[in-house]
C-alpha cells in the first residue's frame, strides 16, 4: 500500500507500522461509500457519526471472526453464513462488545477464546462504557475508565469520589438563634478559600475506603472527605450522624446545639428535642438531670419550652409557636403543627389530625379522606 502526494506527484510506501491503521481507513472508506444513499436520507452530523459507528462495528464484527478462523485453522466457522446477526459470539452465541474508542470486537463471556487478551476494561456499573487495552493506554489527561483503588474494579471517571481538600482560613460565621438556615456567605467562603491539598481521588460508588467519610450537609465543601481532613469532624452522641468541622460550626441545618453544654446534636438524635416550627431546643439529657439536681446552672441561651406534640406527626412545639402558629384539630383539639395544618385542610375548610380523619371524618361534609388519596 502506497501514500499518493498529489501536490508533489510522488508515491510514498506506508511504513509498516502504521500499515494496519492505513487498511482500517481503507476498508471504512470503501464500506462507507456503498452507504452513499443512506447518508443522504440522513445529512446531519449525529446521523453522520451514528452511520460511521455503526460501519465501524461491523467492520470489527467482520475481523473478529476472521480472528477466530485464524485461532482455529480448520474452518469449521462459515463467516458468510453468519453475517445475518452481528451482534453475537459465533462460538458461544453471547453478546459481543466494542470498544467505545475503536470500535473493536470481543466476546462477553470470559469463558470464550474470543475473549479478548488483554481483556478490555468496563465499568462496573455502566457495561457500555468499554475500552480495549489500547486505546485504554491512550486515554491521555481526560480519563474515561479508571481502577478503583478500592476493589480494583473499572469504573467510569466520574464515578470516582474525590476529597478536594480542606478550604483553610474560613472567616468565623456566628450561627443566628432559631435559624435552620446555613449562613448565606459560607459556600462562598467554601469556593473562595485556599485548599489543604489538590484533588485526591477516592474510590468508586461500590465501595469505600477506609478513613473517607461523607459529611451530612449536602452542600459540604467536598463530597467526599479524605482521612487527611476528616480530623476535627464531629460525631452525634448517637452515633448516626457525621459532620466535617467546618459545617458542623458554621451550618446550623446539621447539628442542634445545647443551650447549657454547647455540644452538637443530630436533629433525629433521641438525646435532645426541638421545635419543628423556629428550631429552637430544650436541654440535652445530660444537661436537663443537672438543672434539675441543681437549679442555679448559668446558661449562655435560654432553652426552649416543649409544651406540646402535633397530632398528626407528633413532633414537639415550644410554648411560644404553640400558642401563635399551632392550629387545634376540630374533632379531637389536638394541637398541630403549620405543615399538618396545610395538609389537614378538609373540604369544609376546618383541619383535621390524622387519626380523626382515620377515626371518624368530617362530622360536617362527612368527609374521610384527603383530597387526592385514594378510595378504599
Amino acid at each position: 500500500m502506497q501514500i499518493e502526494d498529489k501536490v508533489y506527484d510522488v508515491r510514498i510506501p506506508v511504513p509498516g507500522e502504521l500499515l494496519s491503521d492505513m487498511m482500517d481507513i481503507y476498508d471504512f472508506a470503501i464500506a462507507r461509500s456503498q452507504k452513499l444513499l443512506v447518508s443522504f436520507c440522513h445529512p446531519d452530523y449525529l446521523a453522520e457519526c451514528d452511520l460511521a459507528r455503526r460501519i465501524s462495528k461491523q467492520l470489527q464484527v467482520q475481523k473478529y471472526r476472521e480472528r477466530l478462523l485464524r485461532q482455529e485453522g480448520d474452518g469449521t466457522i462459515d463467516i458468510i453464513g453468519l453475517q445475518s446477526d452481528t451482534s453475537r459470539c459465533p462460538i458461544c452465541d453471547s453478546s459481543l462488545i466494542h470498544c467505545n474508542s475503536c470500535q473493536v470486537a470481543s466476546c462477553e463471556s470470559q469463558e470464550c477464546r474470543g475473549y479478548s487478551d488483554p481483556p478490555f476494561a468496563r465499568c462496573i456499573r455502566h457495561k457500555t462504557e468499554v475500552l480495549c487495552f489500547p486505546c485504554l493506554q491512550g486515554q491521555g489527561s481526560k480519563r474515561e475508565l479508571e481502577k478503583c483503588p478500592g476493589c480494583n474494579s473499572w469504573c467510569c471517571t466520574r464515578d470516582i469520589s474525590s476529597c478536594t481538600g480542606h478550604p483553610i482560613s474560613i472567616p468565623r460565621m456566628p450561627r443566628v438563634s432559631r435559624n435552620k438556615f446555613m449562613a448565606p456567605g459560607l459556600i462562598a467562603a467554601y469556593a473562595d478559600s485556599a485548599r489543604a491539598h489538590p484533588p485526591k481521588r477516592g474510590s468508586c460508588m461500590e465501595c469505600k475506603l477506609p478513613g473517607w467519610r461523607s459529611c451530612r450537609n449536602k452542600l459540604c465543601w467536598s463530597h467526599s472527605i479524605c482521612p487527611e481532613c476528616t480530623s476535627g469532624g464531629l460525631t452525634c452522641m448517637c452515633g448516626e450522624v457525621w459532620a466535617c468541622d467546618l459545617c458542623a460550626e458554621h451550618d446550623p441545618s446539621v447539628f442542634i446545639r445545647c443551650p447549657c453544654c454547647r455540644r452538637l446534636f443530630c436533629y433525629s438524635c433521641c438525646y435532645i428535642d426541638d421545635c419543628v416550627l423556629c428550631n429552637s431546643s430544650n436541654l440535652c439529657h445530660d444537661c436537663a438531670e443537672e438543672v434539675s439536681e441543681t437549679d442555679d446552672m448559668e446558661l449562655e441561651e435560654m432553652p426552649a419550652k416543649l409544651v406540646a406534640s402535633c397530632g398528626s406527626c407528633e413532633v414537639k412545639m415550644c410554648d411560644l409557636c404553640e400558642s401563635s402558629l399551632a392550629v387545634s384539630c376540630a374533632v379531637c383539639s389536638s394541637r398541630l403543627c403549620m405543615p399538618c395544618v396545610r395538609d389537614g385542610e378538609c373540604s369544609c375548610d376546618r383541619v383535621l389530625c390524622d387519626r380523626c380523619v382515620a377515626d371518624h371524618g368530617c362530622n360536617l361534609c362527612s368527609q374521610r379522606h384527603r383530597d387526592g388519596d385514594d378510595e378504599p
